[in-house]
């Protein structure tokens, strides 16, 4: 075909030329953008310190109307993940996740399992990772609550498994060849105990930014609606709920709380899980 010859969007030339920018532009953009593109990990369990930056607003007794806020210092947790796949709608999906030696929790997520679906976590063809927090206790004491003590998963489970419900998230890839980058989102099923009384804090969906890696070290995340603070006796008297309750009065509503990925520990798997759960046992399962 010669040079000069149209082909509907330009000469033979101007295509040629104008494909040989885009690679480059595509060569270049690998290079800056580094590691940051690459597969989804296999399996795994992760260890990492976390720490949780909350507002909440309290609604009930004397205390109503007042806003507090806090800062909790990092804390040990680990994260189990399923291997990637290609979300399919339609069915009975469920995935098998590893669990550490002496873990309890479930070790297969069914789409069900989910407390909320986030509009795109559950599209046709998109690669993703199913995750489970495997525990966390984070503490603080602090002037108007006492003290604070925040607990999921395994620990969650071990205190008040009457009440127990499992936190997992979906890692969804951005791009059409699946991996990273990917957006991420959980649904944590957390406890929080104060001098005012145990709470459960569960309607609300954790958004992360743009990821890169698991785990998400330094990604923005943020919850995305009001989370209310139902009290544990009450939440009894009503059944065990997996979702609100019209009759639960909450002592509190988080009207902000941001939980980042500080840093990963250099263990994982049974390793990690036992690192938390010796610390925990240090601490005492009462109070902070």
């Amino acid at each position: 075909m010669a040079d000069s010859e149209e082909t509907g969007g330009g000469s033979y030339a101007e295509l040629v030329s104008r494909y040989h920018a885009l690679s480059a532009e595509h060569d270049e953009l690998v290079r800056q953008m580094g590691d940051q593109i690459k597969p989804f990990p296999a399996a795994g369990i992760d260890g990492f310190l976390s720490h949780f930056i909350i507002s909440l607003e309290i609604q009930q007794g004397d205390l109503a109307g007042q806003a507090v806020n806090f800062t909790m210092p990092p804390a040990t947790q680990t994260v189990s993940r399923s291997e990637p796949f290609v979300y399919r709608p339609g069915g009975e999906n469920r995935v098998d996740i590893p669990l550490p030696e002496g873990c309890t929790l479930p070790s297969v997520i069914r789409e069900e399992d989910f407390l909320t679906r986030p509009e795109g976590y559950f599209d046709a063809g998109h690669q993703v990772v199913w995750m489970q927090i495997l525990n966390l206790d984070a503490r603080v004491e602090h002037d108007v609550l006492g003290p604070v003590r925040i607990i999921l998963g395994e620990t969650l489970k071990r205190e008040y498994p009457d009440v127990f419900q499992p936190s997992l998230g979906i890692a969804r890839a951005l791009g059409r060849r699946g991996g990273f980058p990917a957006s991420l989102f959980f649904n944590p099923y957390a406890l929080i105990e104060t001098r005012f009384g145990a709470f459960r804090a569960i309607h609300g969906t954790l958004a992360y930014g743009r990821v890169t890696d698991f785990p998400p070290v330094g990604t923005p995340v943020s919850i995305r609606d009001c989370i209310p603070l139902e009290n544990v006796e009450d939440v009894r008297r009503a059944g065990v709920p997996r979702t609100a309750h019209e009759s639960i009065e909450p002592f509190a509503r988080l009207i902000a709380l941001s939980h980042p990925i500080d840093v990963p520990m250099q263990v994982s798997g049974t390793e990690a899980f036992q690192f938390v759960e010796r610390g925990i046992a240090r601490s005492g399962s009462a109070g902070a």
